[in-house]
């Protein structure tokens, strides 16, 4: 299904063993956004994406994370046509635990980060295997 999926990592195979099955191409964040620059727009159709780092990217930026987290929301808002026309299903990988209040934030390292920012707050959802994930449209709203 083309579109964001928030996954924690925990809920990945081989790390759960009956997982949510792995994007076959893996990409950090950075990488990730300088590809959504890049004219022609280069990701192949229908194809899958594990992106991971995210974490990493707002934990080094503090205490100016909800700006970093802003300007991503923007580039992958300004990319979101590019992403829909060709079909592509983005996996956003995170090793901390995603909390799902008031505000959606990801733990990690002791750190509150603010994933609402960049994702607003999708809801949870659960494969059959009881794994859960948060979907969302590459057309991102506003937080």
């Amino acid at each position: 299904m083309p579109g964001y999926r928030l996954i924690e990592l925990a809920n990945l195979q081989p790390h759960k063993a009956r997982g949510i099955a792995p994007a076959e191409n893996v990409i950090g964040v950075l990488d990730f956004l300088r590809e959504l620059d890049e004219e022609p727009f280069p990701l192949p159709r229908m194809s899958k994406w594990r992106v991971v780092g995210l974490e990493e990217v707002l934990f080094a930026a503090r205490p100016r994370e909800e700006e970093v987290a802003a300007e991503i929301h923007a580039r992958l808002n300004n990319a979101a046509a590019s992403l829909e026309q060709r079909m592509l299903a983005i996996q956003v990988v995170l090793s901390g635990e995603i909390v799902r209040g008031a505000y959606m934030t990801v733990k990690y390292r002791g750190a509150s980060l603010p994933l609402y920012m960049i994702f607003n707050s999708p809801h949870r959802h659960e494969d059959a295997n009881g794994n859960a994930f948060y979907p969302i449209e590459f057309h991102l709203s506003s937080p």
